[in-house]
């Protein structure tokens, strides 16, 4: 998964939600260290280490 695109799709409105599961946080990190806008993104807490990311209000 492109990750820096789906935290700019998350954050326009394009998409609802993305998922990311501990195989793959490694490369989510990298794209939210360098996402300037965390902010508009909130990340939910799942089980066995996934996480819901969605848009925050």
């Amino acid at each position: 998964m492109d990750f820096v695109q789906a935290l700019s799709d998350l954050k326009d409105g394009k998409i609802n939600h993305f998922d990311v599961d501990p195989e793959t946080f490694p490369a989510f990190q990298k794209a939210w260290s360098a996402f300037p806008y965390q902010n508009t993104v909130k990340g939910i807490a799942q089980r066995a280490g996934k996480v819901t990311y969605i848009q925050a209000k």
